[in-house]
């Protein structure tokens, strides 16, 4: 636990002066107060995260966690259990829907295998084989990890965001067979919200899956009496290794004062455990799209925060995260390129 208190004390709140700063200079340009919404508040957020009140985010860089978990064993799943390394792959070569949208938006994607349930041969540039065990334990009948497990894929994360430190911002995204069933017990056990606002149908469950879901979700949380727990021992029981991973991931962006954006549910989650591992972070989170998952908005009420895409989306990956880039981008400029009203009068009258 020395390694998480060392972690803690690494991470500074954000600049509130930079915040106020860059909110008066964006009063004073040749518009009306606010009528930027999201772009100011953008801006204003970008502040406070690198302590200056005006900034360019020239390059960013997106991360994907794959791994398995074991509890796919209780059939929570429409997909089998292959598909994470098959999709993983397919993410690397440009094929998969992350993949894609990374290429066409110019956006470095690199893969972190964390626990892959199998092994991906073939050799890529970007894939990361940082992996600690091949996929997680059945939490139904044992906790998914040790907790010596879940620290070193928090520390995998936060070496990951190390080593891309020329980058000004990150985003995350994730591939897990299983995984809405993990963070949808993690979320249930941090916020004791209803099961039904919490659990959803994942990647196409029928009806009767998605009852069995939520059964062994509540029966997980409560044999292991998770609702009284920290997060650390949330994460170790129902978890998985690429939650860690990404739990690791923010927290290495608030180490190095850089925004880290959500993507949706399960990037949402880990973002939740990381501010109940350091409050501090959530300065730095940006939240970008609305997941169609119905515990997203439960754990964007948790965290606080609000999402500015309505894209209809719960494929996962990142991909709601990578489309924010350009919006991010260019919210940062207005406050330094936007002229005031007696500028522009200057030099146009």
């Amino acid at each position: 636990m020395n390694r998480i208190k060392e972690i803690q004390n690494k991470i500074k709140a954000v600049d509130i002066t930079a915040m106020e700063n860059c909110k008066k200079i964006l009063d004073t340009r040749m518009k009306p107060e606010k009528s930027l919404g999201v772009l100011e508040e953008l801006a204003i957020k970008v502040a406070g995260i690198t302590g200056k009140s005006l900034n360019s985010l020239n390059a960013g860089c997106h991360f994907i966690a794959s791994s398995d978990n074991g509890v796919i064993e209780e059939g929570v799943s429409s997909c089998p259990l292959e598909y994470t390394r098959i999709v993983s792959e397919a993410m690397l070569d440009s094929f998969a829907a992350i993949g894609i949208l990374c290429k066409n938006l110019k956006i470095p994607l690199n893969l972190i295998d964390v626990g892959i349930k199998g092994d991906i041969n073939k050799k890529y540039t970007n894939l990361y084989r940082k992996k600690i065990a091949y996929g997680t334990k059945n939490f139904v009948k044992e906790p998914a990890m040790s907790l010596e497990e879940v620290i070193s894929a928090i520390n995998i994360g936060i070496e990951m965001i190390k080593e891309k430190k020329e980058y000004d911002f990150y985003s995350n995204g994730e591939m897990g067979i299983a995984n809405t069933t993990t963070s949808s017990a993690i979320l249930y056990a941090l916020t004791k919200e209803d099961i039904d606002n919490v659990v959803g149908y994942g990647a196409g469950l029928s009806d009767k899956g998605l009852k069995r879901k939520k059964e062994i979700i509540k029966i997980a949380v409560e044999s292991y009496n998770l609702f009284n727990k920290e997060p650390l021992e949330v994460l170790r029981c129902v978890g998985g290794l690429d939650i860690a991973c990404m739990v690791g991931l923010y927290l290495g962006a608030a180490i190095e004062r850089k925004p880290m954006l959500i993507d949706g549910f399960i990037s949402a989650v880990a973002a939740l455990v990381a501010t109940r591992i350091e409050p501090k972070v959530e300065g730095y989170l940006i939240a970008t799209h609305m997941s169609e998952e119905p515990g997203m908005k439960t754990v964007m009420k948790a965290l606080g925060l609000k999402t500015f895409l309505q894209m209809e989306m719960r494929l996962g990956e990142g991909t709601g995260a990578v489309l924010a880039y350009p919006i991010l981008k260019a919210a940062v400029e207005i406050p330094k390129m936007m002229k005031t009203k007696d500028e522009i009068y200057k030099m146009f009258q």
